[in-house]
């Protein structure tokens, strides 16, 4: 028997037949590929994972280390929940009737209902020790977070941050107001694209739990992979870096010698945006054309998959927060999005 026998995702040179977690039999047929043998898995160790059907053909996911991070990660996105419900709770007593109509507590209510789909993903995964490619339940779960996360908050986040930051230059008037505008209103516009973009990439999970043929799911992961890597590119070098490289350009425009503290911090916000969104994206990128590109990555899906979006917590807080107002007793405050907002008086009574 060779290391081929069982080496359908390549591994053999590097890891042993099975990923070195069980035994091949060649002589049992794979039901799904000719030519390849069966993995008898040791007890732990699985070739199930999310999006590619390893089962019979390796043995490299550790069943109980998965279990635990998805535990973990459903109690972190719950208090991840929780925080944005907080804020949203905040906005709704500063401002009143006014919260139903600004888009940053839209994009808070976002990260709310993204925080619960997420812990009850994490939930189902730990109590079943099922996963997005076993369980139809999961997979919709994972879809619905994923194509709201990438869909909508990402793009949502993204443009109240540049939103925040180009308030602050309080640029009312003039030729340069005029075309950061115009190239807002054209950001909002292409924003919209980006649930379209979404959609496919998240369909294809659902696909997955109905079709187990791993010949079928080297495509599916494919597909989603590739779509990913155009959502990134979609959201970095289409939506915002056009907008805070015009924003950039018109802040580095005015003289040196006019520039006052508050001005050359701006100039360094946008600066390390614009670096941090082509970083991001590159590493998007890469992270996402090697799960397209190499065999020997195509079964650790589950992996990339649960430390990803955990990944995702603390810029959802984050964001949460400084997209919120801040609600304080007594006067007007400057919150976080640096906008003064009209605090309301808050009471306490001696049951609290």
């Amino acid at each position: 028997m060779t290391n081929a026998t069982c080496d359908y995702f390549l591994r053999g040179t590097i890891l042993d037949e099975c990923s070195g977690h069980g035994v091949c039999v060649a002589e049992v047929p794979n039901e799904w590929v000719d030519n390849i043998g069966k993995c008898i898995c040791e007890d732990g160790w699985t070739g199930s994972g999310d999006l590619m059907n390893g089962i019979g053909m390796d043995c490299n996911l550790k069943i109980d280390l998965l279990r635990n991070w998805w535990g973990v990660s459903s109690v972190a996105f719950l208090l991840q929940a929780a925080f944005s419900a907080w804020c949203c709770n905040n906005a709704l007593a500063v401002q009143g009737k006014a919260f139903w109509s600004k888009s940053s507590n839209k994009a808070i209510m976002n990260a709310t209902l993204f925080g619960i789909l997420r812990s009850i993903d994490g939930a189902l995964r730990f109590a079943t020790g099922d996963d997005s490619g076993t369980s139809v339940v999961i997979a919709i779960f994972h879809a619905g977070a994923g194509w709201l996360f990438w869909g909508i908050l990402s793009a949502q986040f993204c443009e109240l941050f540049l939103v925040v930051v180009i308030a602050q230059a309080k640029m009312d008037k003039g030729d340069q107001a005029d075309a950061m505008k115009a190239r807002m209103e054209k950001m909002h516009t292409l924003i919209r694209n980006q649930k379209f973009i979404a959609f496919p990439a998240y369909i294809i999970v659902i696909i997955a739990a109905f079709d187990r043929n791993p010949e079928h799911h080297k495509i599916y992961s494919g597909v989603y992979y590739a779509l990913h890597c155009a959502l990134s590119y979609y959201l970095v070098s289409v939506i915002a870096l056009p907008v805070a490289n015009t924003f950039y350009k018109i802040l580095v425009s005015a003289p040196e010698e006019s520039r006052d503290d508050k001005m050359k911090a701006l100039i360094n916000k946008v600066f390390i945006f614009c670096r941090e969104c082509r970083n991001a994206g590159h590493f998007n990128t890469l992270c996402t054309v090697s799960f397209l590109c190499f065999p020997f990555l195509w079964n650790c899906q589950s992996y990339q998959i649960v430390f990803a979006w955990m990944s995702a917590i603390p810029l959802l807080c984050i964001a949460a927060w400084i997209t919120s107002p801040v609600k304080k007793s007594g006067k007007n405050k400057v919150g976080p999005s640096g906008v003064a907002q009209t605090t309301m008086t808050t009471t306490t009574t001696s049951s609290e």
